[in-house]
């Protein structure tokens, strides 16, 4: 019996020597780089795809069947965003209700389904666009102005519980004022 536990424990000891020799071999060499929270922000969210129009401007295509989409735009809070959307997504195969819907969606989701607390903006029409800024998420539809709420980058999507049956995109165009600036005693201030 003396034998085979001498045994387990050779095998054992084995077993962690490779273990050490193979994670020594796999370190990289680099020291690990320290990420900021504002890194990891911008990395965990892709950047929507976008186009410039005629006058330069750009123009954020938001893809009905993905979730959501970053724009190039920092905002801070009390910043005033203008934002006008146009285009089609369809939200559902072919059979259900309306499909095919404009940023201003259509009805919203049912209260009393299952899928309702799975919309990002559940008060929003199913198909409408909707934005996100920090932890602050907002309807917009095809055109709204507002005040950001939370400081961060401007993100988007359509307002679904289920992306990946979704075709189409919405063209949207966003503009950031600051409040201050529009504001004539602050003008009058910096003179």
């Amino acid at each position: 019996m003396s034998k085979r536990l001498l045994s387990a424990f050779f095998i054992i000891a084995a077993l962690a020597v490779s273990a050490l020799i193979v994670s020594a071999q796999d370190t990289d060499s680099q020291p690990p780089v320290p990420c900021s929270d504002y890194d990891k922000e911008v990395l965990r969210v892709p950047k929507a795809a976008s186009t410039k129009d005629e006058n330069g401007d750009t123009v954020y295509q938001i893809m009905g069947n993905e979730s959501w989409r970053r724009t190039d735009l920092e905002v801070k809070r009390g910043q005033t965003i203008e934002i006008s959307a146009d285009g089609v997504v369809r939200w559902a195969p072919d059979g259900i209700e309306k499909i095919d819907v404009t940023p201003d969606g259509t009805r919203p989701p049912y209260r009393d389904g299952w899928n309702y607390y799975h919309f990002p903006y559940p008060e929003a029409g199913m198909g409408s666009l909707v934005m996100r800024i920090g932890k602050g998420i907002y309807p917009i539809g095809a055109h709204r102005t507002l005040e950001a709420e939370d400081n961060g980058f401007i993100e988007f999507m359509v307002n679904d519980d289920k992306l990946d049956d979704n075709s189409g995109y919405f063209s949207v165009r966003a503009t950031v004022t600051d409040r201050t600036s529009l504001d004539p005693r602050t003008t009058a201030k910096k003179n």
